[in-house]
């Protein structure tokens, strides 16, 4: 093992190790990871499936878009940007079998609550592939920014969005196209959903109400990068834009939206019963207003 490399260990030592290492399936987030979660809206999962099931699952998407006319092999038929409208999960059989892991669904369970959140939302599916050769540097947010769920009335309490996990089927390096992110966003979209309060705002609205937030914080945008089996764990309040893909390979991912079973709530007599999604916006709401026209802090 790695380990022993830094450090010899004693026979019982060992076996604790090797017991830990033979239930890593099950083992999701650590502490500090949820806090990081709740502090800027994201967290990153690694290793939530197997490298070569991504891999296959790869080999399932070429033979999907060679149906559309891109082909792996004709780098003369990539698009910019190619869309796949289908969703894959258990239901479709191998490889995608293999993709939403007991570690996935523990890490969803630590921040939506445990039997909170619609397992039947978790599947592989809103394909974005984006191609090289298209787009020249430097890196860049190329979509626009915004949340996700255009189609409903969003409130501050919202079940329509519980979770955006975002899966990566392919490794992505700087500048490779990940996702981008404005952290801390989630924060600034709890304010101004707060004071949409009792009619909720429309998705298109929400994002262009944090469009100047999200601009006056450039500096801090990130770019999601990781290894293929990788999971971006992310707020729904967080706001996120397509990027550049810079790079020299194919980017997969897909980042679909996991529903809440019932809508949030931020008065539990327990914090502890808060779920880290909940934790976020309650928190969000204790911090000075982020909007232009309040700034004094408010209390709960």
């Amino acid at each position: 093992m790695m380990i022993a490399r830094f450090f010899s260990m004693s026979d019982a030592e060992s076996e604790v190790v090797e017991d830990i290492v033979s239930t890593a399936d099950d083992i999701g987030l650590m502490a500090e990871e949820v806090d990081h979660f709740v502090t800027h809206g994201y967290v990153m999962l690694r290793n939530a499936f197997p490298e070569d099931v991504a891999a296959a699952c790869r080999e399932f998407l070429w033979n999907r878009m060679d149906k559309d006319g891109v082909k792996e092999h004709d780098c003369a038929s990539w698009p910019e940007k190619h869309w796949i409208s289908e969703s894959y999960d258990d239901a479709t059989g191998a490889p995608w079998t293999e993709v939403l892991t007991p570690r996935l669904k523990r890490a969803m369970d630590q921040l939506c609550g445990k039997d909170r959140w619609n397992q039947e939302d978790l599947v592989c599916g809103w394909w974005v592939i984006t191609f090289p050769g298209h787009a020249m540097p430097p890196w860049a947010p190329a979509g626009h920014w915004h949340v996700d769920g255009a189609r409903y009335v969003h409130h501050l309490d919202s079940k329509e969005s519980g979770l955006l996990p975002i899966f990566l089927f392919s490794d992505i390096d700087p500048s490779d196209g990940g996702t981008a992110l404005a952290p801390g966003s989630h924060v600034n979209v709890a304010h101004i959903l707060e004071e949409a309060i009792p009619h909720g705002m429309k998705g298109g609205q929400v994002s262009a109400a944090a469009k100047s937030w999200v601009y006056q914080n450039k500096k801090q945008w990130v770019e999601v990068q990781g290894r293929a089996g990788d999971v971006m764990l992310t707020h729904p309040f967080l706001v996120h834009a397509r990027s550049k893909n810079c790079g020299s390979r194919v980017r997969f991912m897909c980042n679909p939206n996991v529903g809440l079973k019932e809508p949030m709530r931020f008065d539990r007599e327990d914090d502890a019963e808060h779920s880290a999604v909940e934790a976020a916006v309650v928190e969000a709401l204790r911090l000075p207003s982020t909007l232009q026209h309040r700034n004094k802090k408010r209390k709960r």
